[in-house]
């Protein structure tokens, strides 16, 4: 197999507790040592993870060094490591940005975002890139995902694009033994463990810095779509996930922005008011939500954010740049998306009851209407 030059970029914020599991992972992939570079972007100053990661870039972590890069024939163990430190916090999107500048201008061919709370199997690296050179049109392939609580199960095989903007894993707490066995097409990556060829940025553009988090890969893969490429899934690579699902009342603020952000960027605008009744019924049924579960005042940021003039400067250009980039029609897209949320952390009486069975009916009828 080709080894084609991979940077691996990781951006920690207070994830100091996870370097040594995940550079140990690292130390071990079976990916020639000379054809991938090891970035770690540090978004939040003093918390210790430039201490961990020099630790590992100098071999001065000890045992946990020595029994990670022990056998592979001189293969394995650690590559380059550049630190990048923004002292800032640059969200994910800006961190990896930062990293994926460095990369193309020193010869890369592909980036692996990895989140830092994870461990990477041996073999994932070179079965993602193995699937990025068979296939065709690859805008991104992403590593079958696998929840750290229970390695057995899985944590994401792609997620699932709501036509009102909405994403969610798909396949969390399902079975490995349920994962596909060939890659296939999934509507978008999951940013935890994605490659992405330069190519993609080259002709897409880099991860959409103004959404700083949340989102941001769901942008990317409709993007990707957009363009007239692929997302795909890689179901031999694996990553072990030790995900948390956030309760923060806070997070939902720029879940909601950017799930607006993103509808009102990628779709034309014959698509948007179409949708309207959906997306103005949905947005009502959110605000009893954002009341019920004690978040609305972070709904209500989230809709004042829509309404400044920087915004909508930001949404003209984000217009003016689909435009650019689009290859295939709405419709394309749309029938590559989901009507329901099957997501367990987000299940609830309301979404099953009420939501899905309100938003089957409307897709149903848009599947007609959007013809463009």
């Amino acid at each position: 197999m080709e080894h084609p030059m991979v940077d691996i970029i990781i951006v920690s914020w207070g994830h100091a507790s996870y370097m040594d599991a995940l550079f140990a992972s690292l130390a071990k992939l079976d990916y020639p040592r000379d054809r991938w570079r090891l970035h770690v972007v540090i978004n939040k100053d003093g918390d210790g993870t430039k201490e961990k990661v020099e630790g590992w870039k100098g071999g001065r972590v000890g045992p946990a060094f020595a029994e990670a890069t022990a056998g592979g024939g001189g293969e394995r163990g650690m590559p380059e490591i550049i630190i990048h430190e923004p002292h800032a916090n640059l969200g994910f999107a800006g961190g990896n940005n930062l990293a994926m500048i460095w990369a193309m201008r020193h010869n890369s061919e592909f980036v692996y975002l990895l989140n830092p709370d994870t461990e990477i199997m041996p073999d994932a690296l070179a079965q993602a890139v193995k699937v990025a050179l068979e296939q065709k049109d690859v805008g991104t392939v992403q590593s079958l995902l696998l929840r750290g609580d229970h390695p057995d199960q899985i944590n994401s095989r792609g997620n699932a694009l709501h036509y009102l903007g909405f994403g969610y894993c798909m396949g969390d707490h399902d079975p490995v033994s349920s994962a596909p066995a060939e890659p296939v097409d999934i509507p978008y990556p999951s940013g935890a463990g994605v490659l992405i060829p330069v190519t993609t940025f080259e002709s897409i553009g880099l991860l959409d810095e103004y959404l700083h988090s949340y989102h941001e890969d769901l942008d990317l893969g409709w993007r990707v779509t957009l363009a007239g490429k692929r997302n795909y899934l890689a179901p031999a690579s694996r990553v072990v996930h030790h995900y948390e699902f956030s309760r923060s009342i806070s997070k939902w603020r720029l879940m909601e922005r950017n799930r607006w952000l993103v509808v009102f960027k990628n779709y034309k605008l014959a698509t948007l008011i179409a949708l309207l009744p959906a997306l103005v019924s949905t947005d009502m049924a959110i605000w009893a939500f954002a009341v019920k579960g004690g978040w609305l005042k972070q709904k209500f940021l989230a809709n004042l954010a829509l309404l400044k003039p920087g915004t909508w400067k930001y949404l003209l250009a984000g217009r003016e740049q689909t435009a650019r980039i689009r290859q295939v029609p709405d419709w394309y897209v749309f029938r590559r998306m989901t009507y329901k949320i099957e997501y367990q952390e987000l299940k609830s009486g309301w979404a099953e009851k009420i939501a899905n069975p309100f938003w089957q009916a409307m897709y149903s009828s848009y599947l007609f209407i959007v013809r463009w």
